[in-house]
């Protein structure tokens, strides 16, 4: 399936991280003292106080887990929802990467339409991946559940099979994402 994008602000991997942490900071500190899940579903509450989001959980198209529109609405399917309640991997990714869509992207996006009256689009595979809403999406929900002082903690002790596996019972995280985010931490 080709997937097409807008080409968003560039952000770097390492200013993504650095978001992720101040977002963990100042929300969930003791996530940085002591790995664990990431609140995800406190989060998506959140995201309405602090950033002046509109999170809602509703019945979306076939196969779309999430959507954010430029007006600020953040949407998650039902079964997505449900998922990250019952601590699903996938589900408990799919939350913070919407999130960081309405957070970073919904104002370029609108501006975009409001200063041209359209919005360009491309070939994901087209652009470069720091110009990638959801490359950047990927980065800051990895970033958020799986911080990186954690992981490194986790890989202070552990190696192989045992440190994946605890990473996926710790965090909560598809074996999928745990496998990326170690190999993008050159651990």
């Amino acid at each position: 399936m080709t997937l097409y994008v807008p080409a968003v602000a560039p952000m770097s991997r390492q200013k993504i991280e650095e978001e992720a942490l101040a977002i963990i900071s100042r929300y969930y500190p003791k996530l940085l003292r002591k790995p664990g899940p990431f609140p995800v579903l406190a989060f998506f509450d959140l995201i309405r106080e602090e950033f002046g989001l509109d999170p809602g959980v509703e019945e979306l198209s076939d196969g779309v887990e999430g959507m954010t529109f430029p007006n600020g609405c953040v949407l998650v399917c039902e079964e997505t929802y449900r998922g990250a309640s019952e601590e699903q991997g996938r589900p408990r990714f799919t939350i913070p990467h919407e999130c960081y869509h309405g957070i970073k992207h919904k104002d370029q996006i609108r501006k975009a339409l409001m200063d041209t009256g359209e919005l360009v689009i491309y070939r994901r595979q087209l652009i470069k991946p720091f110009v990638d809403p959801e490359w950047q999406a990927n980065a800051f929900a990895a970033a958020v559940l799986m911080p990186e002082p954690m992981v490194r903690m986790l890989a202070a002790k552990n190696e192989g099979m045992q440190l994946l596996d605890l990473m996926i019972k710790i965090f909560k995280v598809s074996p999928k994402a745990a496998e990326v985010r170690l190999e993008k931490l050159r651990i």
